[in-house]
């Protein structure tokens, strides 16, 4: 249930989709008083929701991770745990598709091949409605042995969990089996879900560290005239990710998730 509500809930707080809802009184109504308000409202939020410096400051209401390491400190992990959440399914074709979070994958097989991390952990089941068959770490891990030749031994997995809560609560227990429960783990997602992620392992009693390979820009780097006054469509999308980040972590807090 709590995987159908969140899908829902995704669609709910997307700026595109209040966009869309305003556009649509404005072409509905009669009244021309409203229909002028409603377009002024709808090309205000168009124009909020496309600001890049705006969307840089908002990043700031979600809190910082612990335990974070850059890649001049040269420190070694015995295990990289990789979050899923970048892959659809293609049953036309029996492949996969990755979305924008596919920088999840490709950090793990750089940090493998450089020698950072000796093991990899995959956590992810499946993340579509259509296709609950098709789990995501199952299909990953046969993607990394097969095109990227990464031992099979070398790669582990979880692949029950429909969100990060599960992530961390199922790849508990399977760890301890493996005996990996005093390894260093390094937890591999996206900037924006390091916190909840690793809040959630927290919370499972683990201790996982966050990986930096690229400094963090200043926000006020984003004070451009071209970041201020030109609408970018990016942004848009950016603020779908920033808010379904945003919302789960004041409902994992309520949920004692955290």
């Amino acid at each position: 249930m709590f995987f159908y509500l969140s899908k829902i809930l995704d669609f709910l707080i997307s700026p595109m989709t209040w966009i869309v809802v305003l556009l649509a009184i404005a072409v509905i109504t009669k009244n021309a008083q409203r229909k002028r308000k409603t377009l002024i409202v709808s090309f205000l939020c168009l124009l909020f929701f496309s600001n890049p410096l705006i969307l840089s400051l908002a990043g700031n209401l979600i809190p910082t991770c612990e335990n974070v390491v850059s890649d001049k400190e040269n420190k070694h992990f015995d295990t990289g745990i990789l979050m899923g959440g970048m892959i659809s399914y293609d049953e036309s074709r029996g492949r996969i598709l990755f979305n924008s979070n596919v920088n999840r994958m490709t950090q793990t097989i750089e940090l493998y091949k450089n020698g950072i991390i000796k093991n990899i952990f995959i956590t992810g089941g499946s993340g579509s409605i259509l296709y609950p068959k098709k789990r995501e770490a199952s299909l990953l891990k046969n993607y990394m042995v097969t095109y990227f030749q990464i031992p099979d031994k070398d790669i582990h997995i979880e692949n029950n969990s429909n969100n990060t809560h599960e992530n961390a609560l199922f790849s508990k227990p399977i760890l301890d089996s493996l005996g990996w429960s005093k390894h260093q783990f390094v937890l591999i997602t996206s900037p924006l879900h390091q916190y909840r992620a690793q809040a959630c392992f927290t919370k499972q009693g683990m201790k996982t560290y966050i990986y930096n390979r690229i400094a963090q820009k200043n926000t006020w780097e984003k004070a451009l005239p071209r970041n201020i006054f030109l609408p970018q469509a990016e942004v848009l999308l950016n603020w779908d990710n920033f808010l379904h980040e945003l919302v789960g972590v004041i409902i994992y807090k309520f949920a004692g998730y955290l």
